[in-house]
């Protein structure tokens, strides 16, 4: 593994994913990104698989083929503990705390600033204990 923390940013809007990927690559970040939960899960597969896992999943709640929240859920069934992250439009109070059940404490709601993005990934991973062998999701 070289360079920052490792990133999969998971959104159905082609130009989101873009203009968030760059920011973060600007910061520092590796970024993959994925359209949908169903091809986020090969690539966190695949990066398990290289030894080179996500530090972090960031996904849009709604998305076709695969929701973020089935992500996740998908994620929980196959025993893949990497820490995920959501953004969201609607941020209404039955999603946060249906969030908050699947382990998901953290959520976005669009719009916001590249800045903002960066500034609420950054302290989300400064309280995650760093990847080691030993504790790869």
């Amino acid at each position: 593994m070289s360079g920052g923390p490792k990133i999969l940013l998971v959104d159905d809007e082609a130009q989101f994913r873009f203009s968030a990927a760059v920011a973060l690559r600007q910061s520092g970040f590796r970024v993959a990104e994925a359209p949908d939960g169903r091809e986020a899960i090969a690539k966190i597969l695949e990066a398990r698989e290289a030894n080179d896992p996500f530090a972090l999943v960031v996904t849009d709640i709604r998305m076709p083929e695969m929701s973020g929240s089935e992500l996740i859920d998908t994620l929980t069934i196959r025993g893949i503990r990497t820490p995920v992250c959501a953004i969201t439009c609607f941020g209404d109070r039955g999603l946060v705390a249906e969030l908050a059940a699947k382990g998901c404490s953290e959520y976005l709601e669009k719009p916001f600033s590249p800045e903002e993005l960066v500034g609420w990934i950054s302290r989300i991973l400064s309280s995650l204990p760093p990847l080691t062998p030993r504790n790869i999701p």
